[in-house]
């Protein structure tokens, strides 16, 4: 009879602690993984002190471990800030990608690649392509997967909006989110050669169409940088005059005007429009200013 009291009350007891051990990983009072609730269960006692040794096994290294958390972490960070450039927020430029590769430890360059694919490869286009050419043989293998999945990803997202528009080709909105669409694919640098004069093409289609609902700024200067990437000079001049007749005092205009007879190398219209400028006192902000130092020189 003693026996099956002592019983009872050993079963009882073992299920309170159970019920504790399990209340304390689910509060994360103890420092240990949800699984090593089974040895607590099934290995009565012994599996209950073997948890408890390891939580407290944890939580008196835990210091420790933070110390050195924090000590990785600021390594990394002068690694990053290494690799960043230190200009505006807005701006992800980064320095050319030889100042990374050139690090001296293997380890590190690869990791370093990495964690640019695990971030935000899309703002790292140029250095993934760099790193196809790297001596390092992971190195080119790591970039050349990003590019490829970064190429998938924009291929996928291509065939869905080609399906959607071509079951509502005269729907507005959707042309104006195609032409969104393909002004990023464009811009990343992903399309070459043929592939890209495709794409081009229909997104010079898609602007016009766009501009015959609606005529903006915005639009224009869009279609006409892209029939400059076409070679597509005589189109790009109506583009200009259409520009110039509704924007006249636009720096967007002038800056592209100017990037036109850069492009044709026609230095005696390239004068006269710098002059036109001044004389006109358009107005360029920082960024156009920036812009038009660029194609002066």
């Amino acid at each position: 009879m003693i026996q099956n009291i002592t019983g009872v009350v050993f079963i009882i007891f073992h299920i309170i602690c159970c019920v504790l051990v399990w209340t304390g990983i689910n509060s994360h009072l103890l420092k240990v993984k949800r699984y090593l609730i089974l040895p607590v269960i099934f290995v009565p006692v012994w599996g209950m002190i073997c948890v408890l040794l390891l939580h407290f096994q944890i939580f008196f290294h835990q210091d420790k471990k933070r110390e050195i958390g924090i000590e990785k972490m600021k390594i990394n960070e002068e690694i990053y800030r290494s690799i960043i450039a230190p200009k505006e927020e807005s701006d992800r430029n980064i320095v050319p990608l030889e100042e990374v590769l050139l690090i001296d430890e293997a380890a590190m360059r690869r990791d370093l690649i990495m964690n640019v694919l695990n971030d935000d490869p899309e703002n790292y286009i140029d250095m993934l392509k760099q790193a196809r050419m790297n001596d390092d043989v992971e190195v080119v293998h790591y970039a050349i997967t990003g590019m490829v999945e970064l190429s998938k990803e924009y291929e996928s997202r291509l065939q869905k909006i080609e399906y959607r528009y071509a079951k509502e080709p005269e729907n507005q909105q959707l042309i104006s989110e195609y032409c969104d669409f393909l002004q990023e694919y464009l811009s990343q640098g992903l399309l070459e050669g043929q592939m890209e004069l495709v794409q081009r093409n229909q997104y010079i289609k898609l602007l016009k169409k766009k501009l015959k609902f609606k005529e903006d700024l915005h639009t224009y200067v869009c279609l006409a940088e892209n029939q400059m990437q076409t070679k597509e000079y005589e189109q790009v001049l109506k583009s200009l005059e259409r520009m110039d007749k509704k924007w006249h005092r636009n720096e967007e205009y002038w800056i592209l005007r100017i990037r036109y007879y850069v492009e044709l190398k026609q230095g005696k219209e390239l004068k006269e429009t710098l002059e036109q400028i001044q004389q006109e006192h358009i107005y360029l902000s920082a960024k156009g200013k920036e812009a038009l130092a660029f194609w002066q020189e």
